[in-house]
C-alpha cells in the first residue's frame, strides 16, 4: 500500500460517519477567520476558496392546552450571519401524532401563507422560486415525528422566520395527562447498501433498506464546541378541571396561575438548548379525573367528534402463569444514561417475575445473542444469572434490530401461557418499515410492550411498535423515572386487558370512526377516538369487556369550543390508518392516493403532500451566489458522542479537526470521489455508521 492511500485509509477510519459533512470545517476557536472575526458558536462551511458562515437556527413555542386538544405554534428563526446569501436545511422533530395544517414565512412586515401541495409539486415550486431568488419555504415529513424546513435566499445578514402550527392531543394515563414537545432528532442506525443518487443533505447515505437516509440525518455538533438552537416555549394550561400539581419532567419551569384553573408555564431558565424531549404533566385533584368526554365540532357538511371514556377498572386479579421475553438494546447510541436507565428498568422487571413464570433476556447491538436457548422457569438460580448477564451489558456497536426482534418472535408455542416482549431501546433506527413488517408477519399471541430510554427517543417508532404489538409505549427519560414508570408498566402487564371495544351510536347512526378496530387497553388507559358523520345523536354507547365482565358506558355529546380543530385530528388518524395498509416498501398507489386526497381536503402535511410558500417578489441578484446548508443539531443529552459519533476510540477533537479538515482537502482535489469506488474502504465507512 502506498503512503497516500495508507493517509486516506487512516483518515477515513476516523470520520464520524453523523458528525459534521465532510466539506465543513468549523474554525470556532481560530483567533479570526480574515475579514469576519469568529465568534463563539459560529460554523464556517468550505466552499470552493471561501469560508461561508452557516445560518443560525432559534426556536420560539407557544402551545395552547384546551382540555385534551393541544395546539402548538412552532417559530423557526434563520439568521444569515455571512456575508453571502444563503438557504437553510434544518431536520427536525414534532409530536408523532402532531397533525401540521399551517405554515407561515414573515418577511420584514409581510407574512406569505403557505399552500398544501402534493410532495414533488410543492418541491418544484420551492426550487424554482430558489432559483430565480425569490425567498421561499417549505415543510416536509420525512417520519411522522421527523420535519424538514428549507428556507431559500436568506440575505446577508438578515433574519427570517418561519412559523408551523399543529394540532395534536394530549396523552392520558395513570391519572396525568402528559404534554411532549420533542426536540432534536438524535443520530439514527441505516442498515443496508448505500444507492446513488442521494436526494438529501444529511450525513448518512441512502441505502436500498432506508432510502431516506440522506433526509433524516442531519450533521451532529461536538458537544465540546457548546450547545446551538435555544428553545424558548411557553404553554398557556387550560385543562378544564381542577389539578393538583402540573411539573415538567425534564425542564426547570416557571408556573403562573392565570385564574379560573388556567396556568402560564414558561422555561425557568428562558431558553434550553435543543436538546431533550420537554414533557408536561399535570394530575387532577383528587376527585376530578374524568371519566368521559365526548365533544362534537360542525366543519362544512360534516361533525366531527372526539371522545374519551375511562373503562373500569379489571374486574378479576387473577395472575397468569406468563412467558416473558426481555430484548434489550445495547448499541452505542445507548451509551451514557441511556444505557444505565435501561439495565435498572430490566432489573426490576426481573425481580417482578414469579416461579410460575418463564423469561429470557436477549441483547443486541450489531449482534444478537440471549441469555438462554429458550425462557426458562423463573427461579431464584436463573434470575440471579440474569441480574450477572445484564450487569455485564455494555452500550456499543450498531443497532442491527431485526435479529433481535425476530428471535424474540419466534414460532414456538407458548403452552397457555400470556406471551409478553418487553423491548427496551432508544429507537435509533432508519428502517422502521422493515421493523414494522416483522412485527405483523411475527406476532402471534404475544403482545410487545416498548420501553422508549434516553432524553430523545424515536416516539413514533417506538408508539408504532407498540400499536402493532397490541401492547402499551411507556417513556423513560431519566433515572429518577425508573422506579415509578416501571411500577406503572407492572401494574399493565399483569393485569388483563380491556379488549372488545366497540362504539355505537344512539338511534342507529352512522360514523367513520378511528381507530378501527379500536386497540386493547391497559390499566389507567382511555379509550381515545375519532369520528366523522352526517350527522350525531345526543350520545354513544361505548362497549367493553374487562377481564370476564362485560361493560357498558352512555356516553352524551357537548359542543366543543370554537375552533378546537377535531376535523384536523380526525384527518390526521385517518392518514395514520390509510398508510398503515403499505406494503413493506410504502409502494402502494391506492393508498397514496387516498393520502393525498385526505391531506389536501384538510390542509395537512403528510408523507405525500408539503407546504410551500413563495415570496412573489425576487430579491436575490442574478449575478449572487446562494450557499445551501445542512443546519447542525446537538447530540441528545445523555448520549455519549464518542460511542455514538465515533471520535471516540483513540481520536482527539483536535485530531477529528485534523481528519476533517484532511478529508476536505482530499475531496477538493478528486480523491474521495475515486476512492468510493473501493469496495474495502466503503465497508470500513459503513462499519463507522453503525451506532
Amino acid at each position: 500500500m502506498t503512503l497516500a492511500r495508507l493517509l486516506v485509509l487512516v483518515a477515513l477510519l476516523q470520520l464520524p460517519p453523523a458528525g459534521f459533512p465532510p466539506a465543513v470545517v468549523d474554525v470556532a476557536a481560530s483567533p479570526a477567520a480574515g475579514p469576519r472575526r469568529v465568534t463563539e458558536g459560529t460554523l464556517y462551511w468550505k466552499t470552493g476558496q471561501e469560508q461561508v458562515a452557516a445560518p443560525v437556527l432559534a426556536t420560539d413555542v407557544e402551545i395552547r392546552v384546551t382540555g385534551i386538544v393541544a395546539r402548538a405554534r412552532v417559530h423557526q428563526e434563520f439568521t444569515n450571519p455571512g456575508a453571502e446569501w444563503a438557504e437553510g436545511v434544518y431536520v427536525f422533530p414534532l409530536p408523532d401524532d402532531a397533525a401540521v395544517d399551517h405554515l407561515r414565512m414573515r418577511v420584514d412586515d409581510r407574512i406569505v401563507e403557505g399552500q398544501i401541495r402534493e410532495r414533488a409539486a410543492a418541491k418544484a415550486a420551492y426550487t424554482q422560486a430558489k432559483q430565480q431568488g425569490q425567498r421561499t419555504s417549505l415543510v416536509e415529513q420525512e417520519r411522522p415525528n421527523v420535519f424538514t424546513t428549507s428556507l431559500a435566499n436568506i440575505p446577508p445578514g438578515a433574519t427570517i422566520t418561519i412559523e408551523i402550527e399543529y394540532q395534536q392531543t394530549v396523552q392520558y394515563d395513570a391519572g396525568q395527562f402528559r404534554l411532549r414537545f420533542p426536540m432534536v432528532v438524535g443520530p439514527r442506525y441505516v442498515p443496508g447498501e448505500p444507492v446513488a443518487g442521494a436526494g438529501g443533505s444529511g450525513q448518512a447515505p441512502d441505502t436500498d433498506e432506508v432510502p431516506d437516509a440522506s433526509r433524516i440525518s442531519p450533521p451532529v455538533r461536538p458537544p465540546h464546541l457548546g450547545p446551538i438552537n435555544p428553545v424558548r416555549l411557553r404553554v398557556e394550561l387550560d385543562p378544564g378541571l381542577p389539578v393538583a400539581a402540573v411539573e415538567s419532567s425534564y425542564h426547570t419551569i416557571h408556573t403562573a396561575p392565570l385564574g379560573g384553573d388556567r396556568y402560564e408555564v414558561t422555561l425557568a431558565e428562558q431558553t434550553v438548548p435543543a436538546d431533550r424531549d420537554f414533557e408536561l404533566v399535570w394530575r387532577p385533584v383528587a376527585g376530578a379525573a374524568p371519566t368521559a368526554a365526548l365533544l362534537a365540532e360542525p366543519h362544512g357538511d360534516l361533525q366531527y367528534a372526539l371522545l374519551m371514556v375511562m373503562p373500569p377498572a379489571a374486574a378479576d386479579r387473577l395472575r397468569v402463569p406468563r412467558e416473558v421475553t426481555f430484548v434489550l438494546d445495547q448499541s452505542g447510541s445507548m451509551a451514557g444514561a441511556s444505557i444505565t436507565q435501561a439495565k435498572a428498568a430490566l432489573t426490576l422487571a426481573l425481580n417482578r417475575l414469579t416461579p410460575a413464570d418463564t423469561f429470557n433476556v436477549i441483547r443486541f447491538s450489531d449482534r444478537t445473542d440471549s441469555l438462554f436457548p429458550a425462557p426458562q422457569p423463573a427461579s431464584g438460580a436463573s434470575v440471579r444469572a440474569a441480574e450477572r448477564y445484564v450487569a455485564a451489558i455494555r452500550a456499543e456497536g450498531g443497532t442491527e434490530m431485526l435479529p433481535a426482534l425476530e428471535r424474540a418472535l419466534d414460532a414456538s408455542e407458548g403452552g397457555g401461557r400470556l406471551r409478553q416482549v418487553i423491548f427496551l431501546t432508544d429507537g435509533a433506527v432508519g428502517n422502521e418499515l422493515r421493523l414494522f413488517a416483522a412485527i405483523r408477519e411475527r406476532l402471534g399471541d404475544r403482545r410487545l410492550f416498548t420501553i422508549g430510554i434516553g432524553s430523545a427517543p424515536n416516539s413514533h417508532f417506538m408508539r408504532e411498535a407498540a400499536r402493532l404489538g397490541r401492547g402499551t409505549f411507556t417513556y423513560i427519560g431519566s433515572p429518577d423515572e425508573v422506579q415509578d414508570k416501571m411500577v406503572a408498566l407492572f401494574r399493565k402487564v399483569e393485569s388483563p386487558a380491556v379488549a372488545d371495544i366497540a362504539l355505537e351510536l344512539g338511534g342507529g347512526g352512522d360514523a367513520e370512526i378511528l381507530p378501527t378496530p379500536i386497540p386493547d387497553l391497559y390499566q389507567g388507559e382511555p379509550v381515545v377516538v375519532a369520528l366523522r358523520a352526517r350527522t350525531l345523536p345526543a350520545f354513544v354507547t361505548v362497549r367493553g369487556r374487562s377481564g370476564s365482565t362485560a361493560w357498558t358506558r352512555e356516553v352524551p355529546i357537548h359542543a366543543a369550543r370554537e375552533g378546537a380543530g377535531l376535523s384536523t385530528l380526525w384527518a390526521r388518524r385517518k392518514i395514520a390508518a390509510l398508510l398503515d395498509q403499505r406494503s413493506a416498501d410504502g409502494s402502494d398507489e391506492a393508498v397514496r392516493k387516498a393520502v393525498i386526497e385526505v391531506a389536501l381536503a384538510h390542509h395537512l402535511v403528510s408523507r405525500y403532500t408539503s407546504l410551500v410558500a413563495v415570496d412573489v417578489t425576487p430579491v436575490r441578484p442574478a449575478d449572487a451566489s446562494l450557499s445551501s446548508h445542512a443546519l447542525a443539531t446537538n447530540v441528545p443529552h445523555g448520549w455519549d458522542y464518542a460511542a455514538v459519533i465515533g471520535a471516540g476510540q483513540g481520536a482527539t477533537p483536535g485530531a477529528l479537526h485534523l481528519v476533517l479538515g484532511f478529508t476536505a482537502l482530499l475531496a477538493a482535489v478528486g480523491f474521495r470521489l475515486c476512492l468510493r469506488g473501493a469496495p474495502a474502504l466503503v465497508v470500513v465507512r459503513r462499519r463507522r455508521r453503525e451506532y
